[in-house]
């Protein structure tokens, strides 16, 4: 049992009552009630949850005494309100909950959120003040009072206090969490703390007597599945390394070897950029600012073979924890001297040997560090997708301006419609290296054509009657196969 003591001066305090005692005193203490307390155990405030900053909590044991009273100068929320400034800024240090007071000025449509095969309601909201805006992610119960509220007060921004919130790191930015069980969503509350708000904002820059606005949340990731099978080319190792196309790729390999030329992790800020070490203390210059707090990195540099040919491809931390299932911080902890290179046994053991679909970036012009690798955007080890990647087979897209096999067209004047319902095989030779986009792998098809059509600046005028499309070409130089 938890508790969170506020005195006449603010101030506040954690306590805790343990299991054992939890039947003496569940139904004694009356949250809003006041109460003297002697006779108890002081501890260091830690853990990564702290509703309060003070240095210390209160434990009870059996000889903690609790005594009812009465006093109209402690205030009844003890909120301690951070403006949104300090919440997306280093103000606050994440380990402590925080309360914040604003205007409610956008939410997320109601969704479900599945994590490790869980699915709970989620709410995206914005919260504004004078100062800027923050964003919350609300999940459950939480989720649901928020839309509820929205619905039935559907023409007014309302003030809101959300209390013991988890500040978490976003994308390279701060966004406020509930906590279950401990977080607490409050509208419109009479206090002095939203008279002093409504009396600071401008109601005319606010809106406050329209509706709530739509936030607009982050497309999800596709299901591995369709973006390792029918999202991206698919090349060979030789067929990357020869292209000039730059994009997104999809490759199969196995890793033959870790390579030590570089350190295998790194520092980086909490924006998850790299930081440099300068005068006794680190600096972001993505944040272009000293950072106290820095974490482990992945940064693993893999060799990668299909059996024809290799090349050298760079695992960051998001798919390096996906394959070891274990963070940076974790592996570290098992190693004597992680200044020294050498890469631990425990990784070379999990991912030497292992075949792996990679989603790989290619560009020919970057500024990326490892120029001699291919950054790993995304990484499968399903066994079933790499079956369903093999047994498919893959064509090579080809470069840009060599001759492409073009199916299911008939040959056309220039300008010319023409009924697609037969469809022989021909080649195109294209003289103009935009004419065509080559195939992403399983795309649409017209009635009675086996193959797929692509564009780029060839306009297709589908008619859908009868399921028949025509097709109207600019200037490609057609040849009977």
């Amino acid at each position: 049992m938890e508790l969170i003591l506020v005195d006449q001066y603010g101030g506040k305090i954690q306590a805790s009552i343990r299991k054992i005692l939890f039947r003496k005193w569940a139904e004694v203490i009356v949250e809003g009630n006041m109460y003297v307390m002697t006779f108890f155990h002081l501890i260091p405030n830690m853990g990564s949850y702290r509703p309060t900053e003070h240095g210390f909590r209160i434990l009870f044991n059996n000889k903690t005494n609790v005594i009812p009273c009465e006093s109209s100068i402690i205030p009844r929320w003890g909120f301690t309100l951070k403006d949104s400034e300090a919440v997306n800024g280093d103000v606050v240090q994440p380990e402590y909950l925080v309360d914040v007071l604003g205007l409610l000025t956008a939410a997320s449509e109601l969704r479900t959120y599945i994590k490790d095969g869980i699915s709970t309601r989620m709410l995206l909201i914005e919260i504004s003040d004078e100062k800027g805006k923050v964003e919350c992610a609300l999940f459950g119960d939480y989720a649901d009072i928020v839309s509820d509220f929205i619905a039935a007060n559907a023409n007014e921004k309302p003030v809101i206090v959300f209390q013991l919130a988890k500040i978490k790191t976003f994308r390279g930015k701060n966004v406020l969490q509930n906590v279950m069980k401990a977080s607490r969503v409050i509208f419109n509350p009479e206090i002095a703390e939203v008279i002093s708000f409504m009396d600071r904002i401008s109601i005319v820059d606010f809106k406050i007597n329209e509706p709530v606005g739509k936030l607009f949340t982050p497309k999800p990731a596709l299901p591995m599945f369709e973006d390792f099978m029918n999202t991206h080319p698919k090349k060979s190792i030789s067929g990357l390394n020869e292209t000039a196309e730059d994009g997104l790729f999809i490759v199969l390999g196995k890793v033959v070897g870790l390579l030590q030329d570089d350190l295998w992790w790194y520092f980086a800020c909490k924006c998850h950029r790299a930081v440099t070490y300068d005068d006794g203390i680190y600096y972001c210059a993505g944040c272009f600012k000293h950072v106290m707090d820095v974490i482990p990195r992945y940064r693993i540099k893999l060799e990668v073979s299909d059996e024809v040919d290799s090349a050298n491809f760079v695992l960051f931390d998001y798919d390096a924890q996906y394959l070891l299932m274990k963070s940076c911080k974790e592996v570290l902890a098992y190693v004597k001297d992680p200044k020294s290179g050498e890469i631990p046994s425990m990784i070379e053991d999990i991912l030497v040997g292992k075949e792996l679909l990679l989603k790989v970036e290619k560009k020919s012009n970057t500024l990326f560090q490892y120029d001699d690798s291919y950054r790993i955007k995304r990484v499968c080890d399903d066994l079933a997708i790499i079956a369903a990647y093999k047994s498919a087979g893959h064509v090579e897209t080809p470069n840009m301006g060599n001759s492409m096999i073009v199916q299911s067209l008939t040959a056309v004047k220039l300008g010319e419609e023409k009924d697609l319902s037969q469809c022989p095989s021909i080649s195109a030779e294209v003289s103009d290296p935009d004419v065509l986009t080559p195939s992403l792998g399983d795309g649409p098809s017209y009635a009675g054509c086996s193959g797929n059509l692509f564009k780029r600046k060839v306009v297709d005028q589908s008619n859908t009657v009868s399921g028949v499309g025509k097709l109207k070409m600019k200037q490609v130089k057609l040849e009977e196969e």
